[in-house]
């Protein structure tokens, strides 16, 4: 993880949002299948930063929308067992 001062590196974040489409559209993560990849990875990027800045959206608001927090779990929830597959 990065220290909050260390400087940006835009490169590594292409990269990880390209082997993240990799990986939908293909289910293969390798370097060569990524690198196909990179150039839509920048457009992404750069389009969502766009609409972010048009709609005047802050950084930590962006995040809250893409990854919203989820709900604790019940005390009560938490030992539950997992559900059954063959029904009740």
């Amino acid at each position: 993880m990065q220290q909050p001062g260390a400087p940006k590196d835009i490169e590594q974040m292409v990269e990880a949002t390209a082997k993240a489409m990799a990986l939908a559209a293909h289910r293969c993560g390798t370097p060569r299948m990524v690198k196909l990849y990179l150039d839509d990875a920048r457009k992404v990027l750069l389009g969502v930063a766009k609409s972010a800045k048009r709609q005047t959206w802050t950084i930590e608001e962006l995040l809250l929308a893409l990854d919203p927090p989820k709900p604790k779990l019940k005390p009560w929830e938490r030992y539950a067992d997992p559900p059954r597959r063959d029904g009740p």
